[in-house]
């Protein structure tokens, strides 16, 4: 697997927080191979380990930003002032070529403009906070779904990773964006039958009109 993700594996191991690979390389994890390049590395974590997370990231030096919409990103410098108005944020490093930022009249508020380039080095990730409890994972937009944690967070080779099942969910929102047909196919290649019939229903639930991933 991809070296990047294994230098990302290594960095966020064993420090107090629970983590899983999610997105584009979290299918790659469970086909086994990359199967197509990838704008940046997204995490999954918990929002009750959100402070523990930003303030570590801010130990290795990286800076930390959360997204309030609009087009902008809070600088987070105190800890004790976040907005939380959405469920990600993202943390690089002075010398990252993925992101633009620029001034607002606000302070710590920034307009965000993202290079989809592809990401070659560990200058940014972004985490994508979740809830969960002893037993399952739910999904972020309906907690009535929910996927049991034996089959939510799989393993490859060591490194953790969101099943197939659910990554698909979230991807179901727009399936036009570049990399998510192709993932979905190549996912459904190898998904077995419980998988598919997770996916199935939940996506009966979020789209009861209709959805072209419907079997």
């Amino acid at each position: 697997m991809n070296d990047l993700i294994r230098q990302a594996n290594k960095l966020l191991q064993n420090h107090g927080f629970e983590y899983a690979f999610c997105g584009g390389w979290a299918i790659d994890l469970f086909i086994g191979t990359e199967t197509r390049k990838h704008g940046d590395i997204d995490i999954l974590a918990y929002w009750q380990e959100r402070d523990t997370l930003i303030e570590y990231m801010q130990s290795l030096g990286f800076s930390v930003y959360e997204m309030p919409g609009g087009g902008k990103a809070h600088h987070i410098t105190d800890i004790n002032y976040q907005i939380k108005s959405k469920r990600n944020i993202f943390c690089c490093t002075p010398d990252c070529e993925l992101v633009c930022l620029s001034k607002t009249d606000e302070t710590d508020i920034y307009f965000v403009d993202f290079k989809h380039i592809g990401q070659t080095k560990l200058n940014f990730v972004e985490f994508l906070f979740n809830t969960g409890d002893d037993k399952n994972l739910f999904y972020a937009r309906n907690h009535d779904i929910k996927l049991a944690l034996s089959d939510a967070i799989l393993y490859n080779d060591g490194l953790p990773y969101l099943a197939p099942e659910m990554c698909l969910l979230y991807k179901s929102t727009d399936t036009e964006r570049e990399g998510y047909q192709s993932d979905y196919d190549n996912a459904c290649s190898k998904m077995d039958q419980r998988q598919k019939r997770w996916l199935d229903e939940a996506l009966s639930v979020m789209y009861p009109e209709g959805h072209k991933w419907r079997t």
